[in-house]
This record gives C-alpha cells, structure tokens and sequence, in this order.
C-alpha cells in the first residue's frame, strides 16, 4: 500500500474507534450462557472502498439492560476468517487474520467494553468473519458458559457475482455442519478458475456466501466435506443469485470424490474411536462404528458430479 492509502486508513480506524454504529455486536446472556444480543442474525455489510483497500468497520459492546451491563467481562475470539482479510484496531494493530495475529480480544480493554475493529482487504469479493465469546463473567461475578454457536458476519467488497443459499448434508448426518468444510468453484472452457471455502453456518442469515470476480457462463462446483460433489453447469454468473445445495451421498472420506476401497479402509482402521470432528466420522455422531461402515458400502462406486 502507498502513503496515501496508509493514512486513510490510519484516519479510519481512528475515527471508529470514537463512533458508536447501529451493527455493533453487542454481548451479553441469554439461557445462562454468552451470545450476541444484537444484530440478530448480522446483515450482509459492504466494505467502503478507499485507494488501494476496502475497509468494514465493525464495533462490539456489552449489551446493557435496565441501564446496567449484563457481562463484567468476556474474550471474543476469532473462530474463521476469509484469506486476505485482516481485522485492525487502532494503536493495537493487527488482531484477526489467517496466521500471525492474536485472534481474540478481551472485553472489556482499557478499561471499556467499547472497541472498534477495521477489517480490511485489497481484493473484491465476499469475506468472512466468524467469532464466539467465551470465559464470560456476569455482572454479579457469577461465571457464564460460553457461547455455543457461531457468529458470522459477511463482507462484501467491490461488486462479485455472489451465491448464497442453504446446505442441506445427507440425511443420516447428524453431527454439527459448522465442522465440515463447503468448497465452490467456478470453472469455465473446462478450466477451474476460482475457488471459495467456508464452513456452513445455520446460524448466520444465509448458511453460505461466496463471491467471485467473474462473468458470463460458467459451471460451478460444490463439494461438501465427507460428501460427493453436485454440479451445476451453464449457470449465469453476474449480481447476486440464491443457489441451494443438496449433498445426499456421503463416505468420501479422502476428498478425492469417489467412494472406494480407500474410503473404507480408513473407516476400518479408525473403527470404535470416539470422539468430535473425527474425520472417519461419516454421520457424525461422535463414534466411528457400523453405521459408517454401512454408509460407506451402501454408497461404494459412486463419483461426485464434478468428477465426471
């Protein structure tokens, strides 16, 4: 970045921090445990662009009630973040961001709960920022379990062609769809091109976003972790276009989008561990056992759609 785009940012960041916003993710207690009173799911935001960046200025507090805080404290920390985004707060730096940054921060700091973070990025598309609260502390002193979702919050820089919509996993899948991974690539002439990754979100207002710098006819690729992949071809990219994506067949085990002997030797060889987030797992029930294996050969030979 140049000089110029430097201390714009520098101006931003230190005008947020001053300002208070109507999206502000507000912390506070609900059945016993931390969440995000408000916005309630986060709306899909656009990044202002400024020289050489595009910048979200997103604030958080403690929610108040009756005039008085519901936390004396809690630590926001940062649970998924889109490559190329960086959120900053002023006279602290850079605090979230893929590798290298802290990825949380402590409510309140500096003696307030009120804190501005910029997040920034130099290339159009959809970006995302996930964050839990965690080690709360009411009011009363009284400790809070932690928050047992997700928050998602879209940012959306520049103009891409974006999808959104739901995914639907098989319907033997049991475990939670935030641990497993969506990829959507658009391919054109044949050709992969661009590619998104995210983990789904029921939670947020759309479970998936994606965005790409492209136009024109394309065929776009969606592959759900443990899952075969669907296709779908001659599909228009331009604005923004609601598609839903539906995974029935599960027991990819590897990722190579066929259902074969690899798959069902590593559900063998992983049988009777239990646990979260096994990759063996394949309904995710937290135990690796014969409703894999069965899952597995009922759905052997098959290949994904954007395999074939």
């Amino acid at each position: 970045m140049n000089r110029w785009t430097l201390a714009v940012i520098f101006m931003t960041l230190l005008h947020a921090g001053l300002a208070q916003h109507e999206n502000d993710l507000l912390f506070g207690v609900q059945g016993g445990a931390l969440t995000v009173i408000q916005p309630q799911p986060h709306p899909v935001r656009t990044m202002a662009a400024v020289p050489g960046a595009f910048l979200l200025d997103v604030g958080v507090d403690f929610y108040y009630e009756g005039g008085a805080p519901q936390l004396r404290s809690c630590r926001i920390i940062q649970r998924w973040i889109s490559p190329g985004l960086v959120g900053s707060r002023s006279g602290m730096g850079q605090l979230f961001c893929v590798s290298g940054c802290p990825n949380f921060f402590d409510l309140p700091t500096g003696g307030t709960a009120h804190h501005h973070f910029i997040f920034s990025t130099a290339t159009p598309g959809v970006y995302i920022w996930d964050c839990q609260a965690v080690n709360g502390i009411a009011t009363d002193g009284v400790p809070v379990s932690d928050m047992p979702w997700v928050y998602r919050i879209y940012m959306v820089a520049g103009n891409p062609a974006r999808l959104y919509g739901e995914v639907s996993p098989a319907s033997d899948y049991v475990g939670n769809l935030y641990s497993l991974t969506l990829t959507v690539q658009v391919r054109q002439m044949g050709q992969p091109l661009l590619s998104q990754n995210l983990p789904p979100n029921v939670d947020a207002i759309y479970p998936y976003m994606v965005g790409f710098n492209r136009t024109g006819s394309a065929t776009v690729i969606a592959k759900l972790s443990k899952h075969l992949s669907r296709r779908l071809d001659n599909f228009t990219l331009g604005d923004v276009a609601r598609v839903d994506w539906q995974f029935p067949y599960a027991g990819d085990i590897n990722g190579d989008d066929v259902i074969d002997d690899a798959d069902l030797l590593t559900v063998l060889f992983a049988f009777g561990q239990t646990g979260s987030n096994l990759t063996e797992d394949v309904n995710g029930d937290g135990t690796v056992d014969d409703a894999d294996l069965l899952t597995v050969l009922f759905n052997f030979g098959l290949v994904g759609e954007g395999s074939r």
